[in-house]
């Protein structure tokens, strides 16, 4: 069996071990990393996910190995300092030890390389065109489109790490054409393409006849879906319920629940704010949900290249999905399935949520299936496999 490395964020369960990543890297992460072993690979994880702030003067941690879902993964060494003068030389020695592993896994060994793209990888990514090994990039968003600070030195690093692949997967077509300059190998893969078997018999709410809409997602202001999802709440009828799930900094959790606090004043529509969850407690969750809400900020320069994985979490989990008509959305795969608005504005998100027919014959999962099968027989074709 050919033995491919993925690198990138991905956390360790143990949370002594601190080694997070965000939730929807994980989930990416998980999906690619079963669709490589599908198609024939024996896969192995090398994660560089951080340890976070450090309350040390100096402290080391050594890299090591853990299973997760099936799969080996091994963390990266991370040397830090709570003192920033000190944390110029800790990167470089962590460099240095990074590059030691990376040679180990990826240089010596006959293997595939994928890694998913990030600004942290650039160090990784220089040295293996330095050693002249091939790699396929995952691609979910161009970081530069998103940045206020450095923005032109971002987009410089940016283009070395798109030019050194040797071939791509894409979270959108768009991306395609904005990076792929050589016409390279590609495959599109939209999102996490895993139909969720329903793990509920019944909705979990006690509040029958009414229609349960949910965002999940982040709280950056700066995306602004949260808020958005949220203040359509004021707009609808008291038969439906806008569950609020997500993730940020204090201050963006603490403004979000102030906002849903003061919208539920004025609402007629119940609108609540239902934590953080993970695992089988978020899909328990969103599986008794009717709607799910993608209603990012269109104006957002990221929107014009990147997908919300937020939709194929809801589609793979059996939910009708309304988002903002936006051409990334629009041109994928799952375009048509979509119930749009075209104006961010509480009421317009209103409309389109009153317009969802949640009694038609909408099969979300059997959609997902079928865009799981093509991803993994393009993949074999950029992975360089017999098909």
């Amino acid at each position: 069996m050919n033995e491919l490395k993925y690198i990138a964020y991905y956390s360790d369960p143990d949370v002594g071990k601190q080694r997070k990543a965000a939730p929807s890297a994980d989930t990416k992460v998980d999906y690619l990393a079963s669709a490589f072993q599908k198609i024939g690979y024996d896969v192995k994880v090398i994660s560089k996910c951080g340890v976070g702030k450090c309350n040390s003067a100096i402290r080391y941690y050594d890299d090591y190995t853990i299973e997760k879902n099936g799969i080996p993964v091994r963390f990266v060494p991370e040397l830090t300092s709570k003192f920033r003068p000190l944390r110029f030389f800790t990167r470089k020695i962590i460099k240095h030890k990074i590059n030691r592993l990376i040679k180990e896994e990826c240089i010596k060994c006959d293997c595939k390389i994928v890694i998913y793209h990030s600004l942290g990888m650039y160090d990784v990514i220089s040295f293996l065109k330095k050693h002249k090994k091939p790699f396929t990039l995952e691609v979910e968003e161009i970081y530069s489109d998103v940045m206020t600070k450095k923005k032109k030195r971002t987009r410089r690093k940016e283009n070395f790490m798109f030019s050194a692949a040797s071939s791509y997967i894409f979270s959108t077509e768009l991306l395609n054409t904005e990076v792929n300059k050589d016409n390279k190998p590609y495959a599109i893969c939209n999102g996490t393409y895993r139909a969720e078997p329903s793990l509920i018999n019944e909705k979990i709410f006690n509040d029958k006849g009414k229609i349960n809409c949910v965002y999940a997602g982040t709280f950056d202001p700066r995306k602004g879906g949260a808020a958005a999802a949220a203040a359509a709440a004021e707009f609808l009828p008291e038969n439906y319920h806008i569950h609020i799930l997500g993730f940020g900094n204090e201050a963006e959790t603490k403004a979000m629940k102030d906002l849903i606090n003061e919208i539920a004043k004025k609402s007629e529509a119940s609108v609540t704010y239902d934590g953080l969850l993970s695992g089988e407690d978020y899909i328990r969750f969103i599986q008794s949900c009717d709607i799910g809400l993608s209603t990012q900020n269109p104006d957002a320069a990221f929107n014009a290249t990147s997908f919300p994985s937020k939709i194929l979490s809801y589609m793979s989990n059996g939910l009708r999905v309304v988002s903002i008509r936006i051409p990334a959305i629009e041109g994928s795969a799952i375009g048509k399935y979509m119930y749009y608005y075209d104006k961010q504005t509480p009421e317009e998100i209103a409309k389109a949520i009153m317009a969802v027919n949640v009694e038609d014959d909408y099969d979300g999962r059997k959609i997902i299936s079928s865009l799981d099968a093509e991803f993994r027989r393009n993949l074999e074709v950029i992975l360089g496999r017999e098909l």
